[in-house]
C-alpha cells in the first residue's frame, strides 16, 4: 500500500512539475527516503516524455534539481529511432540527455556508436564523444567529436576523422556529411587512400549518390607504389563510376622521369582518351619539351596529337634543338621507344648553327636519324641545302653532336655576296660534321653540275661529273674540290658583263627571305624560364599539403 501511495505521488509530482507531461508507465518497485529529495525506481523502467520512451534497469530522480539519472540497459526511443547505452542523465526539464558507456543510436538507415551522445532536445542538436562511429549505408566514419544536428540533418566532425567507402581511405581533421544529399565536405589535412594511388588534398567534396569527387582547391595525388610518380592540380572532379577525370587551372603530372603541365584536361580511363589545354611536356631523361596550345591523347594507339602552335624544344649549354610546326604526333611504342612526326614545319632550329622548314618530319627514337621531307630547306649560316628529303644523322647515343647529312635530289648553295654564289646540285649528297658541329665535307653522286667561283683569279669553274668532293676550311669556305667520273670542266672569266647563264646554273634559288630568323625563341626560353619557376613554386605547396 506505501509503494502504491508512492507510485502515485511521483506520478501527480511530475505532472505539476511540468506542463509536457512526463509520464512514469513502469516500475517494478519505487522508494522515496523522507530526509532528502532523491526517489528510486528499481526494475523495468518506463518514462514517457513527448514522442519520447525512456527504459532502463533502474534510475533515481532528484526532485530538487529536476534531474533524472538511469542505468541498466538504457533504452531512449522514438517512432523509429533508438538509442541504447548503460547510463542515462537527463536535466534542463528533460530537454537534455546525456547518454554514457557503449551508446548506439540507430536513427533509419543511420548507425551512430560513441562512448558518450549528449542530446539538445530544444535545438535538436546531438553531439557524440570519443570512439565515434557512423554508419551509413555502405559509408564508415570513425572520430573523436562529432555533431548531428537534427533540423538540418547534417553532421560535422571534428578531430583526425577517417571515412572508409568502398575502397578509399578518408582521412581528414574535420568535415559534415548530408545524408540527405548524401554528401561529404572535408577540409584540413585531407588524405585518400587507395589501392592504387594516394591523395593529399585542402578541400574535399565527395558525393556519394552520384560517385563524384570534388577537389576545388589545390591536391597531391601520388602513385603507391612509387612515390616519384604524382599529380599537383588546383582544382578537380572525379567521376569515380564513369571514370571520367577533369583537371583544371592548373595541372602537374610527374610520370617516370616527365613531367606534363597543362591548364585544362579532361581523360576518360574507360575510353582511354582525352585532351590537354596548354601542354608542356618535359623529359628529365632526354632533355627535351613538347609544347602546344591544345594536346589530344588517345591510350588506345597509343598516341599523342598536338596542335595550336605546338613545338618541340631542347635547351643546353652545348647546343639547343627548336621545331615549330602546325600539327605535332607522337606514337608510343615498346621498350620506351616513340616515334614523331611533325607536318608543316614552319622552322628547326638544330644545334643553334643550322635552322630551316619543311612540310613534313619524321623521327624515331630507336634511329640515329630525322628525316626533312616535303621541300625541306636548310640554312648554315652562308649555306643553303634543298632537296626532296633530307636525313640528319645524329652521332650514336648522342643526339647533341651531329655526324652528317643526307639529301636526295640535292641543291648546295654558299653565298659569296649579293651577286656570286657557289653552286652544286646532284641526285645524292651527304655532309659531313666536325666535332664542333660545323660542317667540312660534301661528297655528291649522280648528274652532278657545279659553279663554283675562284679567286683572287675571278674566274668561274663551271664543271659536271659522277662524283664530286667538296671541302670546306675553318671559315666555311672551298678549300679544295674534287671531281671524277665523266668529268667536264670549264673556266669562265668573270666581269660585269658575264652572261647569268654564266653564274647560276638553271634551278638556282636563294630563298633567305624565307630563312626563319631566332627572334620568337626568346619567348620559348620565356615561357621554360616561367615554367621552372612554376616548378619552385609547386614544390614548395606540394611540401604544405602533405606536410598538413
Amino acid at each position: 500500500m506505501k509503494y502504491c501511495f508512492l507510485f502515485f505521488f511521483f506520478i501527480l509530482f511530475l505532472n505539476q512539475a511540468h506542463s509536457d507531461n512526463i509520464q512514469l508507465f513502469h516500475a517494478d518497485l519505487i522508494q522515496k527516503n523522507d530526509h532528502n529529495d532523491f526517489i528510486f525506481l528499481i526494475g523495468n523502467v518506463h518514462f514517457k516524455y513527448k514522442k519520447y520512451h525512456l527504459f532502463c534497469d533502474q534510475a533515481i530522480y532528484h526532485k530538487k534539481n529536476n534531474r533524472l539519472y538511469g542505468s541498466g540497459n538504457v533504452q531512449l526511443q522514438s517512432e523509429k529511432n533508438k538509442i541504447i547505452s548503460k547510463k542515462i542523465y537527463i536535466e534542463d526539464n528533460f530537454s537534455h540527455f546525456k547518454l554514457s558507456g557503449g551508446v548506439i543510436l540507430s536513427i533509419e538507415r543511420i548507425k551512430l556508436i560513441a562512448d558518450t551522445i549528449n542530446y539538445d532536445l530544444r535545438k535538436k542538436l546531438l553531439k557524440a564523444v570519443n570512439n565515434v562511429v557512423f554508419l551509413f549505408k555502405k559509408l564508415k566514419l570513425t572520430t573523436n567529436m562529432l555533431e548531428y544536428d537534427l533540423n538540418r540533418n547534417k553532421i560535422f566532425y571534428k578531430k583526425n576523422s577517417i571515412i572508409y567507402y568502398d575502397d578509399y581511405t578518408i582521412h581528414s581533421k574535420e568535415g559534415f556529411f548530408s545524408p540527405n544529399e548524401e554528401k561529404a565536405e572535408l577540409k584540413d589535412g585531407i588524405k585518400l587512400v587507395s589501392k592504387n594511388y594516394t591523395v593529399h588534398a585542402e578541400v574535399l567534396e565527395y558525393f556519394f549518390k552520384q560517385n563524384k569527387i570534388n577537389f576545388n582547391r589545390s591536391a597531391v595525388i601520388r602513385q603507391n607504389d612509387k612515390s616519384d610518380n604524382f599529380i599537383y592540380v588546383k582544382k578537380a572532379l572525379f567521376l569515380i563510376q564513369k571514370k571520367i577525370f577533369l583537371l583544371e587551372k592548373y595541372i602537374s603530372i610527374h610520370y617516370n622521369e616527365k613531367i606534363i603541365k597543362g591548364k585544362y584536361l579532361f581523360f576518360d580511363q574507360k575510353k582511354k582518351y582525352g585532351f590537354i589545354r596548354n601542354f608542356l611536356l618535359e623529359d628529365l631523361k632526354k632533355k627535351y619539351f613538347l609544347m602546344g596550345g591544345y594536346g589530344k591523347f588517345d591510350f588506345n594507339n597509343d598516341s599523342l596529337i598536338l596542335k595550336e602552335n605546338p613545338k618541340i624544344v631542347r635547351i643546353s649549354k652545348k647546343n639547343s634543338f627548336l621545331i615549330y610546326s602546325d600539327i605535332l604526333k607522337i606514337n608510343l611504342k615498346k621498350n620506351s621507344a616513340y616515334s614523331i612526326q611533325a607536318f608543316s614545319v614552319k622552322s628547326f632550329f638544330l644545334n643553334e648553327s643550322i635552322q630551316g622548314r619543311c612540310s613534313v618530319l619524321n623521327y624515331e627514337s630507336s634511329n640515329d636519324y630525322i628525316q626533312f621531307d616535303g621541300d625541306p630547306i636548310f640554312w648554315f649560316q652562308n649555306y643553303q641545302i634543298t632537296g626532296k628529303s633530307i636525313h640528319i644523322f645524329f652521332l650514336e647515343k648522342n643526339e647533341y653532336f651531329l655526324k652528317s647529312i643526307n639529301i636526295k635530289n640535292a641543291s648546295y648553295i654558299e653565298k659569296i655576296n649579293s651577286k656570286e654564289f657557289n653552286q652544286v646540285e646532284g641526285d645524292i649528297m651527304i655532309g659531313f660534321f666536325n666535332e664542333k658541329n660545323i660542317l667540312e665535307k660534301i661528297f655528291v653522286q649522280g648528274n652532278i653540275n657545279s659553279i663554283i667561283f675562284l679567286y683572287p683569279k675571278k674566274l668561274i669553274n663551271k664543271s659536271s661529273c659522277g662524283i664530286l668532293s667538296l671541302y670546306l676550311d675553318r671559315e666555311k669556305k672551298i678549300r679544295d674540290i674534287s671531281c671524277v667520273e665523266q668529268a667536264y670542266s670549264e673556266l669562265i672569266p668573270i666581269s660585269e658583263k658575264t652572261p647569268n647563264k654564266f653564274l647560276f646554273l638553271p634551278k638556282f634559288s636563294w630563298k633567305e627571305k624565307e630563312k626563319p630568323n631566332g627572334y620568337k625563341n626568346i619567348f620559348v626560353y620565356k615561357e621554360i624560364k616561367k615554367y621552372r619557376k612554376e616548378n619552385h613554386l609547386e614544390q614548395e605547396e606540394i611540401k604544405k599539403i602533405i606536410k598538413k
